[in-house]
């Protein structure tokens, strides 16, 4: 299995004032936001603009991501019958950023304090950082908020993709679970990763 991975089991998440989110597949996804050194070892190159081999990747599209995915998937021959590696749909992103069925409500990814888990314009000193400095959320999950954004699978309005989670230029209510953006797929910028999701395929 790529990277660690953590189980996210399935469920319906009621938390204070925000939407219930329901799941009805449970999946695996990644402990830590992709790594550069991760990524080169998998396409080749590393176009990250902070460069580091513990730092997530950045500067990479949401096109990027697919063929980084349908290159992993090919790479491991022994996944479960319907199993890729792909982007996490925003509702996975959201449950598993939320602490699944172990959520406390907490406003950012495993605090309400977003110093303890966040990689953010407040602290980053305008750079992304290690996967993994910070605290991890209810689930085991680090960085989900801050550090660089997270492309989803989900199309927007069309022509976007969305991405959620904050970076290390946002401030801190961007940051939130809750927090979601949009760019077209085809756009580079160095406060925007990915985490992967082991799971079922979904046209």
């Amino acid at each position: 299995m790529f990277s660690q991975m953590i189980y996210v089991l399935p469920g319906t998440l009621q938390s204070g004032s925000q939407s219930p989110l329901t799941l009805t597949n449970g999946f695996w996804l990644g402990k830590y936001q992709v790594t550069q050194e991760e990524w080169e070892q998998v396409m080749g190159n590393n176009p990250s603009h902070f460069k580091g081999k513990r730092n997530p990747v950045e500067t990479i599209s949401w096109d990027d991501v697919v063929v980084f995915c349908q290159k992993l998937t090919k790479q491991e021959p022994n996944l479960p019958p319907g199993y890729v590696y792909r982007l996490p749909t925003e509702t996975e992103w959201e449950f598993a950023a939320r602490g699944g069925l172990l959520s406390k409500g907490y406003e950012y990814s495993g605090s309400n304090d977003i110093d303890e888990v966040a990689w953010y314009y407040g602290n980053s000193d305008n750079t992304t950082h290690e996967v993994g400095l910070k605290k991890p959320n209810e689930l085991g999950f680090h960085d989900m908020s801050g550090n660089v954004w997270e492309w989803c699978l989900e199309v927007y309005e069309g022509e976007y993709r969305v991405f959620r989670g904050g970076s290390w230029g946002s401030d801190a209510r961007s940051c939130r679970a809750a927090s979601r953006g949009r760019y077209a797929p085809g756009l580079r910028n160095f406060n925007l990763g990915c985490r992967l999701v082991l799971g079922i395929q979904i046209q």
